[in-house]
């Protein structure tokens, strides 16, 4: 493998890496479809059950 090939896996490991990196962020600040009314709760203050 020449100086070139090893530069240029170097680069790519490091992009796939920070892309994935990203990619988990955006996942960790994000809410699922499935789960936006479990949010919505939250933010208005708890179970809907319990205050009943």
């Amino acid at each position: 493998m020449n100086r070139n090939q090893k530069i240029f896996r170097w680069v790519f490991v490091i992009f796939t890496l920070c892309v994935a990196a990203m990619v988990v962020q955006m996942a960790m600040n994000t809410t699922a479809p499935w789960n936006k009314k479990k949010s919505v709760v939250r933010v208005w203050g708890g179970d809907t059950l319990k205050s009943k």
